[in-house]
């Protein structure tokens, strides 16, 4: 398995972001959510859109397979 992180989509809000870690982490696939909005970093909630969801790149079709529909490619 490949040790590179590549971006798997953009969750419009924290709850996505975590259903979709949720989702992934049951199957096995390790998951790293990292916001995109600098305001973030001060204590602000994330602006919509900003939350990018990472993965493995060996991990990236099945993970994609997971989600489905509901991702957005980041």
């Amino acid at each position: 398995m490949s040790d590179r992180l590549i971006p798997l989509a953009s969750a419009r809000d924290e709850l996505e972001a975590g259903i979709w870690r949720d989702v992934l982490e049951r199957d096995g696939i390790g998951v790293y959510v990292k916001s995109a909005d600098p305001m973030s970093s001060f204590g602000m909630p994330p602006a919509p859109g900003s939350l990018q969801v990472f993965v493995h790149a060996g991990d990236e079709k099945r993970a994609r397979w997971l989600l489905g529909e509901s991702i957005r490619s980041a």
